[in-house]
């Protein structure tokens, strides 16, 4: 027992660190870019190598660990790079340099999230829990890491955010080596690694999430990046900024922590769904630039959408593919969404707010979310309602 609660401790770190890693650099790097004068369509055009880079590395990161059943070392070797890559963004100062080093560091923090994701999964089926009572800690990290970083960017500058950014996913590293690697049955069936996708892509159920989640996931990403531009646009402080982005993620935990109470109750298909609805309303309300007091007082609206979403989507995946194809699965997924979508928000979005404003961005991000919501409707309506592989014990 006290292995266990050890094991599971040190998953919640690990979570808890690699998404403050996150909230350090996602809603704040933003200000780097205009304190070396970047235009909105050079801001889009960085923003968009994570997604594209993510969209072609995912999959073979996520292939390569199915394959030779090797996801701690692969997590490991991606912490410690990505963390160190983050350290030379204060000595640059040119778009080509930022361009070039976003491409490097996209290519190892692009496997952060699906092994991460894969492995507590694997725990949580193992030991009978809720995926969301481990990914909660992700929010807490982003949350904690959102305020704290926007306090000491006013007081010690820009270099804070990568000093942050590389503290805490080598912390990360350290406890990743306390986590055994769970192998759900079925996982050591070897696959070949463009085979494992192809098989993916006859799953109609998983293919069609793929697509909404490249519109959905999409816009909730690119958020992150837009929001402190959109918050000192309708009159908020950078200040403010770090304590939105610590209300938005901590309101998250709560909601991850009651996902599993709502699935059993209404479905796994129908909390999605009310999370995406929720999702594309908290855009076109931002659109209409309601005054800061507004946006922090409907703080909430975060924890609805996003951790009602980010508690689900990955266990609809997990529930709707093979146990072999788990990281491969997992890692497409997120390079649909995380990648490809948000790809296109963030260079749409960028070149929106240089021809209009940054209120017609968020125009934009809720009517591709409204979008997004068609093929979940499709899933939970349409002809595959059924689901090919059996829920696990977490619903």
């Amino acid at each position: 027992m006290k292995g266990n609660a050890g094991r599971h401790i040190s998953l919640s770190a690990l979570y808890l660190f690699i998404y403050y890693a996150y909230g350090a650099f996602y809603p704040l790097i933003t200000q780097y870019y205009q304190s070396i004068q970047l235009s909105g369509t050079q801001i889009g055009i960085i923003s968009a190598v994570t997604p594209v880079v993510s969209m072609i590395t995912q999959p073979i990161w996520g292939m390569i660990c199915d394959r030779f059943h090797i996801r701690k070392p692969v997590l490991m070797v991606t912490l410690l790079i990505s963390g160190l890559l983050g350290l030379f963004f204060p000595a640059i100062s040119t778009f080509a340099f930022v361009f070039l080093l976003y491409i490097l560091l996209s290519i190892f923090q692009s496997a952060l999230v699906p092994i991460s994701d894969s492995m507590a999964l694997g725990y949580a089926k193992q030991h009978n829990l809720q995926f969301g009572d481990i990914r909660l800690w992700g929010a807490v990290g982003f949350a904690l890491a959102a305020l704290l970083t926007g306090i000491a960017l006013e007081k010690w500058g820009i270099s804070s955010i990568f000093l942050s950014y590389c503290t805490a996913l080598l912390l990360a590293g350290l406890f990743l080596r306390k986590i055994p690697d769970y192998l759900e049955p079925g996982a050591r069936i070897k696959v070949g690694m463009l085979q494992g996708v192809k098989e993916l892509l006859k799953l109609p159920r998983y293919v069609l999430f793929l697509v909404a989640s490249f519109f959905i996931y999409g816009a909730i990403n690119a958020h992150n990046i837009w929001f402190s531009l959109y918050y000192q646009h309708i009159g908020g402080s950078i200040a403010g900024v770090g304590l939105a982005f610590m209300l938005f993620a901590g309101s998250e935990a709560p909601f991850m922590k009651i996902a599993g109470y709502i699935v059993r109750r209404y479905g796994l298909e129908l909390t999605i769904i009310l999370a995406a609805s929720v999702s594309a309303m908290r855009w076109l309300w931002y659109s209409s630039a309601p005054g800061t007091s507004w946006v922090i007082a409907f703080f909430f609206m975060q924890g609805l959408s996003v951790g009602f979403y980010l508690a689900t989507a990955s266990q609809f995946v997990r529930d709707n593919t093979p146990a072999s194809l788990q990281v491969t699965a997992l890692s497409l997924f997120v390079s649909v969404g995380n990648g490809l979508g948000a790809m296109t928000c963030n260079l749409v979005g960028g070149m929106i707010k240089d021809a209009a404003s940054i209120l017609e961005t968020y125009l934009f991000f809720g009517i591709v979310t409204l979008v997004g919501l068609v093929p979940l409707l499709v899933i939970r309506y349409g002809p595959w309602k059924q689901q090919v592989f059996a829920p696990s014990s977490q619903s």
